[in-house]
Parts: C-alpha cells; sequence; structure tokens
C-alpha cells in the first residue's frame, strides 16, 4: 500500500497500472480518484479478469479500466504523454516475502534476478515516453536485492536523462532519516514483507 501512497494522487489523475493483477494497487488508486482513472494492464486474460472481479467487489469499477496487455508494449495502444501518473510494481524475484515464502530461496538464481532486471527496464523503457512532463513514474518490487531495486533505477536513469530521482515520501514518514531517495524496508525493520519503492518524476 505504501508504493500508491508515495504517488500523491490528486482525484482527476489519468494512471496506468502496468503491472496489475489482481488488482488490489489498482483499487487502491482508483479509491483515490473522482473524476480520474486507472488503465490496469496484467499479459495474462485470467488475470484480467481478477482485477475486474476486485474492482466490481471494491465498487470502483467505474474508475478502472481492466486491459489485458504486455507493458512493453503500450505503445500499441497509447499516445505518448497520456497519463499523469503510471506506476509499475514489477515482476521480481520476491526474496522480500522470505518471512511468509522461505521456499523462494531455493526457487530462485542469481540468473534468473538478471534476467527480471533486463525486465523490468524494458517496462520502464517502455512506459517512459507515456507519462507527461511533470508526470510521475513509481517503481516498486518486492525484492530486497540491489540489482533489482536501486540497480534498475539507475539503469532506466543513465538511458533517460529526462527524468530524475525524486525522494520516496510517505504519510507517516517511514525511514524519513535515511540517505538514499528511495525507499527499501528489510523484513526485520517493521516485522513486515520487504519491499522498494522509487519515484521518478519526468523533468523534459
Amino acid at each position: 500500500m505504501l508504493a500508491v501512497e508515495s504517488m500523491h494522487l490528486k482525484p482527476d489523475d489519468l494512471v496506468l497500472d502496468a503491472c496489475a493483477a489482481p488488482g488490489g494497487k489498482t483499487v487502491q488508486i482508483a479509491e483515490n480518484l473522482t473524476t480520474g482513472k486507472v488503465v490496469a494492464l496484467d499479459i495474462h486474460a485470467h488475470k484480467v479478469k481478477l482485477i475486474e472481479q476486485n474492482a466490481q467487489r471494491m465498487q470502483v469499477a467505474d474508475r478502472i479500466q481492466a486491459t489485458q496487455l504486455d507493458a512493453r508494449k503500450v505503445d500499441e495502444r497509447f499516445a505518448d504523454e497520456t497519463f499523469d501518473k503510471i506506476l509499475v510494481d514489477a515482476p521480481c524475484s520476491g526474496f522480500g516475502l522470505l518471512r511468509r515464502k522461505p521456499e523462494i530461496r531455493y526457487d530462485k538464481t542469481w540468473q534468473d534476478s538478471q534476467n527480471l532486471h533486463r525486465i523490468q527496464g524494458a517496462i520502464l523503457d517502455s512506459v517512459a515516453p507515456k507519462v507527461k512532463k511533470g508526470g510521475i513514474i513509481t517503481y516498486s518490487t518486492c525484492t530486497i536485492l540491489a540489482a533489482e531495486n536501486d540497480g534498475t533505477v539507475q539503469a532506466f536513469l543513465a538511458r533517460h536523462p529526462e527524468f530524475e530521482l525524486m525522494t520516496t515520501q510517505t504519510a507517516r514518514a517511514i525511514k524519513a532519516d535515511r540517505q538514499s531517495k528511495t525507499l527499501t524496508i528489510l523484513p526485520n525493520e517493521y516485522n513486515s514483507d520487504g519491499f522498494f519503492i522509487s519515484n521518478l518524476k519526468r523533468v523534459r
């Protein structure tokens, strides 16, 4: 929920949730909108149905457009500078979930993480032109591996000088005294899952 909180949404924002299923963050975004809308993408048809079901259950379906589309192919469907905000809650290795899913350590390899880093970068590259100047891309994962977190963000910024890294801010100022602009939450800090959140502003 902190990822959406850090987006500082406005009621009339047009938002893209690029990797949306099953729709928890999509619903949270929609609850912050009145005249705005969130376009929620997933690559799989059955997962798009999950988004729609959650939207109906939470009574925000009028503000959600669920669409089957690979986020790396957004150029096929959306014009540049369409969205005020974009959320990329990216596919990741999930190492932040070890407390609840200890089997992850046996299922993942370093090569998996490197492959995910490339996918994450490709998604960010694809959605970057779709956010308006002055708009923000929020990039988040549920892993604690640097290659998929700050590594992905720094690689993106190197390719896209039109973006700058903002300081991630949450309502309760979590870890406000940290040195980094990105926010990494480790499982031992709050007895929670591990998570990473960054905010990238398009400045030109």
